[in-house]
């Protein structure tokens, strides 16, 4: 593991601080962190299917990532470059008991890295109108946004399209 890749200290965002007792290690997703992926993808309501993780870390390997705190997978990023100089976040996703702790800010500066590293000159992501936590976090990285798309998810919610000049 990289020295850059590691985060200790406690941050308190009304989350127990003694989570982070343990650094916030942000690492390639392996297989066998499949099932905490899954269980995370439920308690955020993403419901995809779970091939979509087996197809990410067979075509995207190094753009699909986890945060793992004290041994445990604690959210994820799945990302890949969408075009020769685009990155795309697809999807982003934190354990609910570690939201707004620091964590999805860490696993996005490094995704934009990666995408930065391969190229892009840009990345885009979706985020729902609902979703103001997220879209603050991504604000906070320079995002702005391009376009809504109307009943862009299941349940009918439209999504708020965003991107970054890398």
């Amino acid at each position: 593991m990289w020295p850059e890749e590691q985060f200790s200290g406690r941050i308190s965002y009304g989350i127990d601080g003694a989570i982070f007792n343990d650094p916030i290690v942000i690492r390639r997703f392996r297989p066998g962190d499949l099932e905490e992926a899954l269980e995370i993808d439920r308690e955020v309501y993403g419901g995809y299917d779970p091939t979509i993780f087996a197809a990410f870390y067979e075509y995207h390997p190094g753009s699909t990532l986890v945060a793992e705190v004290a041994g445990k997978v604690a959210g994820f990023v799945l990302g890949f470059r969408q075009t020769p100089f685009e990155g795309r976040v697809f999807w982003l996703a934190i354990k609910p008991g570690y939201q707004s702790s620091g964590i999805g800010l860490r696993l996005m500066q490094e995704i934009l890295k990666i995408f930065r590293h391969m190229g892009a000159q840009s990345a885009t992501l979706e985020v729902r109108v609902s979703n103001k936590k997220a879209q603050g976090l991504y604000s906070s990285l320079g995002f702005y946004m391009i376009g809504v798309f109307p009943s862009y998810y299941s349940d009918g919610e439209a999504a708020i399209v965003m991107k970054l000049q890398l």
